[in-house]
């Protein structure tokens, strides 16, 4: 029998377990920029990037951060190892419980198009896909 999943804030002993985690679920892979990302978020809205360990074994994280308007999830990553077993079903539902408790109720997210695993995850967490949003990036760095 598996050994219960605990959910804690994400710490800087984390981010080597973190990065790890990303590569083992196939997040893109920037060590640099991917490790300055969760440094950076655990010193804004820190307690709102959870992660799922067992046995001392980070399994799954996800960053939730606010932007004063809405709510936004990130990162929402499990280990192979450990899908399909709810543990990101949990992670989830412990970051809304946390955005509760702050009285954000008003969540988003975005998917890559091509991710029908995370799409499928998504809808059957209650999420509903807006067709009438067309997403826009930009970047300013000069590098």
């Amino acid at each position: 029998m598996a050994r219960p999943v605990a959910f804690r804030s994400a710490g800087v002993e984390d981010v080597d377990a973190i990065l790890t985690l990303w590569q083992l679920g196939g997040v893109d892979h920037d060590e640099v920029g991917d490790r300055f990302e969760i440094v950076t978020k655990l010193d804004y809205d820190g307690d709102l990037f959870v992660v799922a360990a067992r046995d001392d074994k980070v399994v799954a994280s996800v960053m939730g951060t606010y932007d004063g308007h809405r709510g936004r999830i990130k990162r929402c990553v499990v280990d192979p190892a450990e899908q399909r077993s709810g543990v990101g079903r949990q992670v989830v539902a412990e970051l809304e419980r946390r955005f509760v408790a702050r009285g954000i109720t008003e969540l988003r997210l975005e998917v890559w198009a091509d991710n029908i695993g995370a799409q499928t995850f998504w809808s059957t967490m209650g999420w509903e896909h807006l067709e009438d949003i067309c997403y826009y990036t930009r970047s300013l760095r000069t590098d």
